[in-house]
């Protein structure tokens, strides 16, 4: 769903997420034409802004949480970053297509749509452009061996939040973020016992990130958990 942002009252939420990005840097009319026609992208929570192999495709964040995967031919998934208010998603499918991840929306997720043939343009002709599109690649790529990193030598609780957060990207569209996961199941995952993994999730039930429920854990906060990492 999307629907023009100036004019109707959603110029504010354009005007943060672009402060928060590189491209508050630009010049002004070059800001403006990289942001195009201001089409806003509603995304309810688990649904998807892009999938893996489907044409280039940018956008803006304004609101929200969307993680960025690759999966392999049997469907596992490695999560390379967690993508906030004024993350610009979908660079890498713009230098190169189709898009090489996927990017879906773990909360209820607002983007702007970039114009992607202005993009292309620009980057081959402006240099202030191309510069921009350096550094989110470099952004990129420090982020995801972060969060590789976070994988294999991450403490615990960082590891049981990415695991928690994976887990209700599957969950229905449409319902509440629920990991359908036993605490058995979640220390095997993350490689430790569950005495342990027991104490951090009551830490993260204190701080009303998540609540224990029937058939498994519900993440309340999604976005404040993924601040965290």
């Amino acid at each position: 769903m999307s629907d023009r942002a100036r004019g109707t009252g959603t110029q504010a939420p354009v005007d943060a997420a672009v402060a928060k990005s590189h491209l508050a840097r630009l010049p002004l009319p070059l800001r403006v034409r990289l942001l195009g026609r201001n089409a806003l992208v509603r995304l309810p929570s688990r649904a998807y802004f892009v999938h893996e192999g489907d044409p280039a495709r940018l956008g803006l964040v304004l609101s929200g949480l969307l993680r960025c995967f690759r999966a392999t031919a049997d469907g596992r998934e490695l999560t390379l970053i967690w993508a906030h208010q004024g993350a610009i998603v979908g660079v890498a499918s713009m230098v190169h297509p189709p898009s090489p991840w996927s990017f879906q929306a773990i909360a209820d997720s607002v983007l702007l749509d970039l114009p992607i043939d202005t993009w292309g343009e620009l980057l081959r002709t402006d240099a202030a452009v191309a510069g921009l599109v350096a550094t989110q690649y470099d952004e990129l790529l420090r982020r995801a061996v972060d969060e590789i990193l976070i994988y294999a030598h991450g403490d615990l609780r960082r590891r049981l939040i990415v695991r928690l957060l994976e887990l209700v990207s599957r969950s229905a569209e449409g319902g509440p973020l629920i990991a359908a996961v036993t605490q058995d199941d979640l220390a095997r995952s993350v490689g430790a016992t569950r005495p342990s993994v027991a104490r951090v999730l009551q830490q993260l039930r204190a701080e009303k990130s998540i609540r224990s429920m029937y058939g498994g854990i519900l993440v309340e906060r999604p976005e404040s958990l993924a601040a965290q990492l």
